[in-house]
């Protein structure tokens, strides 16, 4: 699907901050550039909760129709982790004016996007399995139709299984292929990693919300030339590197993986455990955070959530980035929202007080 036209629908309570909504639908924009898409229309619905049918409504639903026509639209995004039955009755409804439209939630659209960006066979595996846990209750809601019509055919095993049962069959066994796979990278990852010890100190693991300059910065401790983009989720793959200590003959382990972002479902940190695993052994994290982004407050608490999630013990340390981004009094308001939390400022793109952090980081981890 090359640039395809996509339509974004927000449903929020009309007593929800103004600022917060305009915000979410920022970053859905820019998850929808970096899948490639075309945004041709963007629409916030004003409801006090979504309408357990259709999430949008039956008004919204005839509109939908109309535009999804007008536009030429490809995918319709939802900015929000929606039921899987919800989205297929959407869908199904618009099949009458657009035979091919997709309708697509947050995590669908995230998933899409990894799908793109994924090159290891572990993110492949990975992907594959957060897509059938997301995903595959869709197909379970599709009984009404001709899923639900009965076949004896190859496969099945016997006359009388219905199709929806024989597919639900098919995705069991599919997603303990994915596990089984899945349990052996993570057994081979925790042998390379207890391995590694042997060649540094650490490791170190830098973690934080997707697009914070985590692997600006890595580039910049280990003097690694690893690609960075403006748009979200340029690392899917867990990369490791080695940083020069200030002093003796072992260099620090330093690794960089996968950003995290806001609604994410448990499946999909889940799916990602063994991307995540470099991380959960790490001796110190390094938590990099966008000063020069308005929004970094609660992109703060997005990162300490999930590493709670996780099951993550280790010190944190706050790396406020992009300091060459924001004056003083940023500085001031960040030192005061993260009072009480050990935190350094710098910029990984100029350098300033980069050898701070080096210092800090050999101080913590020997």
């Amino acid at each position: 699907m090359q640039n395809p036209r996509c339509l974004l629908i927000q449903v929020i309570d009309p007593h929800y901050h103004h600022d917060l909504a305009k915000a979410n639908m920022v970053e859905l924009t820019q998850l929808v550039h970096t899948f490639g898409g075309v945004i041709v229309g963007k629409v916030t619905q004003h409801r006090v909760k979504p309408d357990p049918g259709s999430y949008i409504g039956k008004g919204k639903l005839e509109w939908l129709k109309q535009e999804i026509v007008s536009q030429r639209v490809a995918i319709v995004v939802v900015n929000d982790i929606v039921k899987p039955s919800q989205l297929f009755r959407v869908e199904r409804a618009l099949w009458e004016t657009a035979p091919t439209i997709k309708v697509w939630d947050r995590v669908d659209l995230i998933l899409a996007i990894f799908e793109k960006h994924a090159g290891s066979v572990e993110a492949k595996l990975q992907i594959e399995l957060a897509k059938l846990d997301h995903k595959g209750p869709r197909i379970y809601g599709l009984g009404a139709t001709e899923l639900s019509r009965q076949g004896g055919g190859i496969g099945t095993r016997g006359k009388g299984e219905t199709n929806i049962e024989f597919e639900k069959r098919q995705l069991k066994k599919r997603r303990q292929f994915l596990i089984d796979r899945l349990n052996k990278v993570k057994k081979q990852k925790g042998d390379r990693i207890d391995r590694r010890s042997e060649l540094g100190l650490g490791p170190v693991a830098l973690v934080g919300y997707t697009s914070a300059g985590k692997t600006t910065l890595f580039n910049a401790l280990t003097g690694k030339d690893k690609l960075t983009s403006a748009k979200l989720f340029t690392t899917l793959d867990t990369v490791v590197g080695l940083m020069k200590a200030p002093s003796g003959n072992l260099p620090i382990i330093l690794s960089d993986t996968i950003g995290f972002i806001d609604q994410l479902p448990p499946q999909l940190i889940q799916a990602f455990e063994s991307t995540l695993l470099e991380s959960l052994t790490a001796k110190l994290i390094l938590h990099v955070v966008d000063i020069a982004d308005p929004d970094y407050p609660k992109k703060i608490q997005v990162v300490d959530q999930i590493l709670t999630k996780l099951g993550a013990t280790q010190p944190i340390l706050l790396v406020a980035n992009k300091i060459d981004l924001v004056n003083k009094k940023a500085l001031t308001d960040f030192r005061q929202f993260t009072t009480g939390r050990e935190s350094l400022a710098l910029s990984a793109v100029t350098g300033a007080n980069l050898s701070q952090l080096k210092q800090l980081i050999w101080k913590k981890i020997q």
